[in-house]
């Protein structure tokens, strides 16, 4: 089988759950093919210079960049109102890409193209004209979910009205583009369910995100104080929204209660608004080299996460690292987890409260957890089983519904 891949950003480094899927996923999927290449955006706002990329990460016969200036533009989003072609989408058209792709296209012959979510798909129609491979989006989650749940989360009502006519725009070219793919990947049966009740009939297969994780054994005596880990992009709305509604509603009382509380931060392009807040019980640490160790130090990590939609990479990477996650419904989203089983979900600030309680009261419980924890993960996250499952199913067209 030989794959050409391509993503919206350079997957790399990953310290983001994109980066992170596909980073672990081709690492496992290039052991199986014959060949992987990929075509990337290289943007402005996740620019990585290739040059450093280490050799032993890289799973990829061939790489090919395009630089992109997707910084977000006013006046691009305002004139884009009246396009068919929403601003979230179009701001991923660029010529140079066109180019490179078609090149690349006419140079080589792949069994399967394999695009990373739903903004590369404005490209479609060129690989049909240079090219007779299969066609899969990977769809991280529905787009326009994780926006409605931004809009029904903005108060101002200027901004939610423009929120509002963008999502609506964005939902309309999802649901009418999506299915111009050969085969549909979702992370979540849930997903799935959702694309059939909106009438896509492509098909598709539940192919859920993984990654590459090592056991590891941990004591939770907390006594006192709370250790507690933050860990996402925060150039992205939804985790930025749910950490400021984390530290203001829920984290006064903890320290109240336990004034050793210490609320640990890490995130890629950490904004200086979050900078700020640096104090004796927020610990603000900006981009970490290795979120695994960053995850080892500190038992707790907490996802209050309101909007979103797919599964959450780091939820995984903290499982397979025996964590206690501490997560809205939303956050735990597309990971088979129950509550006090695998994870601990709390929806409300009070609920938040009294889960960082019950890690301070239920050592024993937490070890449980954490067990239990390392086990869903090994039995359904763990790439080289998600890999091997794909691969059947591309093989298997009965598998594909």
């Amino acid at each position: 089988m030989r794959f050409l891949q391509l993503t919206k950003k350079f997957p790399y480094p990953p310290l983001d759950g994109e980066s992170l899927l596909v980073s672990s996923f081709n690492k496992i999927l290039k052991k199986q093919v014959d060949k992987i290449d990929l075509l990337s955006f290289n943007t402005i706002k996740h620019y990585f210079d290739i040059s450093q990329f280490p050799e032993d990460q890289s799973h990829y016969n061939n790489i090919d960049e395009v630089f992109l200036d997707n910084s977000i533009k006013w006046y691009s989003a305002l004139a884009n109102i009246i396009s068919s072609t929403p601003y979230h989408i179009s701001r991923f058209i660029a010529s140079d890409f066109k180019k490179t792709l078609k090149s690349i296209l006419i140079q080589n012959q792949y069994d399967y193209i394999l695009m990373e979510s739903i903004f590369l798909v404005p490209y479609i129609s060129l690989i049909r004209k240079y090219s007779k491979a299969k066609i899969i989006l990977r769809a991280h989650n529905i787009e326009h979910e994780i926006w409605e749940r931004i809009t029904n989360n903005t108060s101002n009502r200027i901004k939610k009205a423009y929120l509002q006519y963008l999502t609506k725009q964005l939902k309309r070219y999802e649901l009418n583009h999506i299915g111009d793919a050969d085969i549909i990947l979702t992370l979540t049966t849930r997903d799935l369910k959702k694309l059939r009740g909106y009438g896509i009939k492509t098909k598709a297969v539940v192919v859920p995100a993984g990654i590459t994780g090592q056991p590891n054994q941990i004591e939770f005596d907390f006594k006192t104080s709370l250790k507690i880990a933050f860990l996402g992009s925060l150039d992205w709305m939804p985790n930025t929204d749910g950490l400021t509604w984390f530290i203001k509603n829920v984290l006064p009382i903890a320290i109240k209660q336990h004034p050793d509380t210490v609320l640990n931060i890490a995130g890629r392009n950490t904004p200086k608004s979050i900078f700020k807040l640096e104090s004796k019980n927020i610990k603000v640490h900006g981009e970490v080299p290795d979120s695994k160790n960053f995850l080892l130090t500190y038992p707790i990590m907490i996802v209050p996460l309101f909007a979103g939609g797919g599964m959450r990479l780091k939820i995984l990477e903290a499982l397979a690292l025996g964590r206690i996650v501490i997560s809205t419904s939303i956050g735990i989203e597309g990971i088979d987890a129950i509550d006090q089983y695998h994870v601990l979900i709390a929806n409300t600030a009070e609920e938040f409260q009294e889960k960082l309680q019950f890690c301070i009261n239920n050592p024993i419980k937490l070890k449980r957890i954490s067990v239990n924890a390392q086990k869903l993960f090994s039995e359904k996250y763990e790439t080289s089983r998600i890999v091997k499952s794909f691969l059947s199913n591309l093989c298997t067209k009965t598998n594909v519904s």
